[in-house]
């Protein structure tokens, strides 16, 4: 009998955020697969998925697919395979005095899984570090970048240079440094796309305007991918200063372009930015600059070639082979 594996894509819902990328792509290629996979969604989204019934049905496997998936297999004989992209809701529940709450459920999914994977070393580190893994089969699984070939150019093109970023406006991205980082690079503008729902946009927003830049800095909020694929082809560089990252999916996006990268040297970034990013050790403005100006006097279009080569280790493909080896494996 075919065994049937189940997969939480509940996060497709989303196409702009992460994981709901994340689910798409992985969804592409599971759908060409010879497994019996289904997708478990939300009904209003029925085409993506092959069934969705009223409650989490039966399957031999299931698959959550990050870390605060509410679901769980409900028979103790389905092997349970979880990813774990960071540990950010950690610090932020930890903020608020529910850490060691978070922590708990967190290690009651980890206690029944039969595999953990991890989409960067980075995060499997930290896990490592605050949560009991011993016994437990664990892999790192790499996203991939998921860039089309189709540009379309967006309604706000600045003239002149200008250094691009991409993100959910939030406050681990720590996108209001960039301000007065512009300020001391008059020859460029900044272009800054993503969600704008969190209060720290308008924060942003509202600085952008106090301070006289709103002819220098666009807060564009969402863009489609065309449109994304038209900024990071006419950027002079990307500039990305988070502070919490799983993984940093717009960083190898930027690379498989070879756009210079300015980048924290925060978390995972190191890992996914490799030797020819350009780091940012601290978010004064005056080094952020100095960091930028050398860089841009360094890169080469041998820094160029070495970056869009190493952006191929993040496939989707790749990444896709890989959970399904782990299904056929369980």
């Amino acid at each position: 009998m075919t065994k049937k594996i189940l997969i939480d894509f509940e996060k497709i819902k989303d196409p702009y955020s992460g994981l709901g990328q994340f689910c798409a792509h992985l969804k592409f290629f599971f759908d060409k697969s010879p497994l019996n996979i289904h997708y478990w969604i939300p009904s209003n989204f029925q085409k993506y998925a092959k069934k969705i019934p009223f409650i989490l049905p039966k399957s031999d496997v299931f698959h959550a697919v990050h870390q605060d998936s509410p679901y769980m297999p409900w028979s103790s004989k389905t092997k349970y395979l979880l990813t774990i992209h960071d540990l950010n809701a950690l610090y932020e529940h930890t903020q608020f005095g529910t850490g060691n709450i978070y922590k708990k459920k967190l290690q009651q999914k980890i206690d029944r899984a039969s595999v953990i994977t991890f989409i960067s070393k980075f995060t499997q580190s930290e896990v490592t570090r605050d949560f009991k893994l011993e016994g437990k089969k664990i892999q790192v699984i790499y996203n991939g970048i998921s860039l089309g070939k189709t540009t379309e150019k967006p309604e706000i093109v600045p003239s002149g240079p200008f250094l691009f970023s991409v993100g959910t406006v939030l406050p681990k991205k720590n996108f209001h440094v960039l301000i007065d980082f512009l300020k001391l690079i008059p020859d460029y503008k900044m272009v800054l796309a993503g969600t704008l729902f969190h209060p720290y946009a308008h924060e942003i927003q509202k600085r952008i305007n106090n301070e006289g830049l709103a002819d220098r800095f666009f807060l564009i909020g969402t863009i489609d991918e065309p449109q994304k694929l038209w900024y990071y082809q006419n950027a002079c560089a990307f500039i990305f200063p988070s502070i919490l990252e799983g993984f940093g999916l717009p960083v190898a996006e930027a690379m498989s372009l070879g756009l210079p990268l300015f980048i924290s040297n925060k978390t995972s970034l190191p890992e996914i930015g490799g030797d020819d990013a350009y780091y940012l050790e601290n978010f004064e403005a005056t080094h952020m600059r100095d960091i930028f100006i050398a860089g841009m006097n360094d890169f080469t279009p041998e820094k160029k070639a070495r970056l869009i080569e190493r952006s191929k280790l993040f496939d989707w493909k790749l990444a896709a082979d890989s959970y399904l080896k782990l299904y056929e494996t369980v």
